[in-house]
């Protein structure tokens, strides 16, 4: 069934190529000939059919030559074959262009072989069928040039392409492997799902202003307009190729005789011309035929060696998704763990050693006046930032007839903290100063530092 899958996903693919080529030489050939050009194009669907088939069956073997050969042979001749049932005698620059188209579609069938088609290709083949119908069947209508079965090809790849997409989603078993893929549902969606929302309000209420009178006359104008200046640009184009050939010379034109002065003795044995005169069409077709050639040989170069990867695909999926109680459990509880954290940081006795209680202090009064310890600093650098904003005259103080200087408290703080929190060992005794720090602290007002 995978099997299935994927080669109908190529098929579209190709449907999908050889309608917009087809129908774009029938378009600009229509335009320039004044008059419906549908021609037969049974050859476009072989040149796909064999050229997908051809490669199946030698990219098995890892011969270059083989392969080049092969590949380069059935081309031509389907290109002599395509040429003599649909192009009309003498018109050479429409059996080169539709040459040009069969040879593409050959090249294009062949790398279907070696890279499988992807979602984003069989989405792309949806958009361009939608964009080449409306081209199309606007110019067609426009000039009456009518076709049956335009309308069912097109309504055939919109439909064919929309289904690939709905296979690209499926995951396929992989017989030979037994493995289990497990999805877990983790974090938040944000912002997302107000952008799709958003995205889903928005694009039915432009819509709907496109169907307003003076906005439909606008942009209808404006798509006719440029659908002339393409035809413009399409017909200059074809004037000035038309020209450039036409300062060729041609060889069936012959020379006007004139009349010799005097009588020339001819001489007996005939004597062949050192020029050969060779049609110009000729030195074009050889070209084209060569460019194709070296296409291909760079083509199967490429792709000779080229293997596709083995994906592995999960035999069994299992989505897993957290009920919203369980989450809203675990965040009460993460919350109420930090308040009783708090809480219990409140009061000395929590802590291993007292110096933490109080360099725990310092750290709270700072945070509350401004002066947050950062992530990159230590307890030095930070103590000496914490002097540097205290005023000068609260740098001082006495209690019970003693004088105390704050900076040196401070700094005394800071060491301790250090040996006690490097040195595990070790085991300091309560220091009355250091609760007259803490209290001193309490009492400064800093300028431009209280929140």
């Amino acid at each position: 069934m995978h099997k299935v899958k994927e080669l109908y996903k190529s098929f579209i693919m190709m449907f999908s190529e050889v309608i917009w080529i087809y129908y774009t030489i029938v378009m600009f050939t229509s335009i320039e000939w004044n008059e419906p050009a549908f021609f037969n194009a049974t050859w476009f669907v072989i040149a796909g059919i064999m050229g997908y088939t051809l490669n199946v069956l030698l990219a098995k073997r890892s011969n270059h030559i083989l392969l080049f050969l092969g590949n380069v042979l059935v081309v031509g001749l389907i290109m002599i074959q395509n040429w003599k049932s649909v192009v009309p005698e003498g018109f050479w620059i429409f059996g080169l262009v539709v040459s040009i188209g069969v040879s593409f579609i050959f090249i294009r069938s062949t790398r279907l072989v070696y890279r499988l088609p992807t979602r984003l290709e069989i989405l792309r083949r949806f958009e361009g069928s939608v964009i080449y119908y409306i081209i199309f069947a606007l110019i067609f209508t426009t000039n009456k040039w009518s076709n049956n079965i335009f309308h069912l090809f097109f309504t055939l790849a919109i439909i064919g392409s929309l289904m690939g997409m709905v296979l690209t989603l499926q995951n396929h078993e992989d017989v030979e492997g037994n493995q289990k893929t497990q999805i877990i549902k983790v974090g938040q969606s944000g912002w997302f799902a107000g952008v799709v929302s958003l995205l889903l309000i928005s694009i039915p209420l432009l819509s709907l202003t496109l169907l307003l009178p003076s906005i439909n006359r606008t942009l209808s104008t404006f798509g006719m307009g440029v659908l002339e200046g393409l035809k413009w640009i399409a017909l200059k184009i074809g004037r000035f190729l038309g020209w450039l050939f036409s300062l060729l010379p041609d060889p069936q034109m012959e020379a006007t005789p004139q009349m010799p002065l005097e009588p020339i003795a001819m001489p007996s044995d005939p004597v062949e011309d050192s020029l050969i005169s060779i049609p110009y069409i000729w030195i074009i077709g050889i070209g084209a035929i060569l460019s194709i050639v070296i296409a291909m040989w760079f083509f199967t170069k490429l792709n000779i060696n080229r293997k596709l990867p083995k994906s592995i695909k999960p035999k069994d999926i299992i989505i897993s998704k957290e009920p919203w109680w369980i989450k809203l459990k675990r965040t009460l509880k993460t919350y109420l763990q930090h308040l009783k954290l708090k809480w219990c940081m409140s009061f000395s006795c929590y802590y291993h050693h007292i110096i933490y209680w109080n360099y725990h202090q310092v750290l709270k009064w700072g945070k509350k006046k401004g002066l947050q310890k950062m992530k990159s600093e230590t307890s030095q650098e930070y103590v000496k930032k914490i002097i540097a904003h205290i005023p000068e005259k609260e740098k001082n103080f006495s209690h019970k007839g003693q004088s105390y200087h704050l900076s040196q408290l401070l700094e005394g703080l800071n060491r301790d903290y250090q040996a006690t929190y490097y040195g595990s060992k070790v085991e300091m005794s309560p220091k009355p100063e250091y609760k007259l720090l803490i209290n001193h602290l309490q009492g400064i007002c800093l300028k431009g530092k209280d929140l």
